[in-house]
């Protein structure tokens, strides 16, 4: 089911989005850096910078990852950048080798990241027993969504999503980092990311503009190929270790105030709207047995470069290529997730999606609902054994509707009411924020913690 994102990107994209959902015709989403060239799994890798960094909350540890090197003009230094490369066949030959220890992250480096393992473990402890509560943001100057939950039940989601979207190609923005420091810092709530990630159109003419979608409103994207961004060499590849580091950057700013971020990189993997998911040239490889592992490729080389090359501690990776020919290593991910809009409401705990998702999985592995249309019931979760670590409900009219003159938004009646966000925050099996622990990030500041919302009013 292909998305309609609702929001709307800068008119320099040429390419009108309305939020991260599916098409109804299909129901499911789906300067210390080394010098290394030839590396794998522990091959090259830098030591970990391990720094007492007093967090401004409450002093604990917080390890420090290589810093990603930069010019003098802030951008991502490409010398030393391509002086690291992905060697897959080692990689993969270390991670096959690893028991694998649902206990621990798979994260080497998080291991030893007190805060991401504060963060970890919680999760670890509510999982089957509770689902997190988490809403997605996109526009920023318009978050009212927190304003309905909060009006209705005194109490708003758990966990905020956020997307990389607007920091790489064409555009320059950090606001959704801010955004994502502000409400962990000063309320305490937990943080994911995805990324919409946006690549040339034309990979030998980058002023044709950018774009994520392979084809949307007539702009397509003519020559990128997906393959080439993992074989050094290519101008692909160039663009691709460009913004992996550039991402890598805002990770470690998020990990030096002490953030662990739950991470779903090339999500929705398992059809072709995306320029990283299965296109139907790779389908037939598949049916062929050519198919040459693009998409695992990219999330190698995407784990290789943050785990192994930056060293990076306060990641959780979550999966999220919803296809068992998009199954990776089970070494290389946290959590598995599929995304589900429903053509009409459903406030299920949508027990298909789940046995789907847990059958091409890791047995074991904690399975989420990382992003959805309606709010599962989760009375009904529990009820009927569906226990979703999260679930993410996308953002805007998913949400709200109506807007009325001081400010205040309505609930969109055709997805949720008032009385049904007072019965679902209130039952025992959702955590909403109000339940959140106060982790060692940041303060939960009472009563009324929508400080996305008021972001730009700063």
């Amino acid at each position: 089911m292909k998305k309609i994102l609702s929001l709307i990107l800068a008119a320099a994209l040429t390419l009108s989005l309305t939020g991260c959902r599916n098409d109804p015709s299909d129901s499911s989403a789906d300067s210390s850096a080394p010098d290394s060239a030839d590396s794998g799994l522990t091959e090259g890798s830098a030591e970990a910078n391990t720094t007492d960094n007093d967090n401004s909350q409450n002093g604990s540890t917080v390890i420090l990852s290589n810093p990603v090197k930069k010019t003098t003009n802030g951008d991502i230094d490409m010398e030393a950048a391509l002086s690291y490369e992905t060697n897959f066949d080692t990689l993969k030959t270390e991670l096959a080798a690893r028991e694998v220890d649902l206990s621990l992250p798979v994260s080497l480096n998080a291991r030893e990241n007190e805060n991401t393992m504060e963060v970890f473990n919680y999760l670890k402890s509510i999982y089957g027993k509770q689902v997190l509560s988490a809403q997605q943001q996109m526009d920023l100057s318009n978050t009212y969504e927190d304003l309905v939950f909060y009006n209705a039940a005194g109490d708003i989601p758990a966990m905020k999503g956020f997307d990389f979207i607007f920091t790489t190609g064409s555009y320059s923005s950090r606001d959704m980092i801010d955004a994502a420091i502000k409400w962990a810092t000063e309320s305490g709530g937990l943080v994911t990311f995805t990324w919409h990630w946006n690549v040339p159109r034309d990979v030998d003419n980058p002023d044709l503009g950018w774009a994520f979608y392979m084809e949307r409103d007539g702009v397509t994207i003519d020559n990128f190929d997906p393959l080439k961004a993992t074989t050094p060499g290519t101008k692909e590849y160039e663009v691709a270790v460009h913004d992996i580091d550039l991402i890598a950057s805002y990770l470690q700013e998020m990990e030096s105030h002490g953030i662990t971020v739950l991470f779903r990189p090339f999500h929705e993997a398992s059809d072709g709207w995306f320029w990283w998911g299965l296109q139907n040239e790779d389908k037939k490889m598949i049916k062929e047995g050519t198919y040459p592992e693009t998409y695992q490729r990219l999330w190698y080389m995407m784990f290789d470069r943050l785990e192994n090359y930056h060293k990076l501690s306060n990641i959780i990776w979550v999966w999220n290529g919803q296809s068992k020919f998009c199954v990776v290593d089970p070494n290389t991910y946290d959590i598995a997730g599929v995304d589900y809009y429903a053509s009409k409401e459903d406030h299920s705990p949508l027990v298909s999606q789940y046995e789907k998702l847990a059958d091409y999985t890791y047995e074991g592995k904690m399975l989420a609902l990382s992003e959805c249309g309606y709010i599962p019931d989760p009375q009904q979760c529990a009820d009927e054994n569906a226990m979703w670590l999260y679930y993410m409900v996308w953002n805007g009219d998913f949400i709200y509707k109506d807007i009325s003159f001081d400010g205040t938004p309505s609930p969109n009646e055709e997805r949720l009411n008032n009385d049904l966000i007072k019965e679902y925050f209130a039952n025992e099996h959702l955590v909403t924020w109000n339940d959140l622990p106060e982790f060692r990030f940041g303060k939960k500041e009472t009563p009324n913690p929508i400080v996305v919302w008021e972001y730009f009013k700063d």
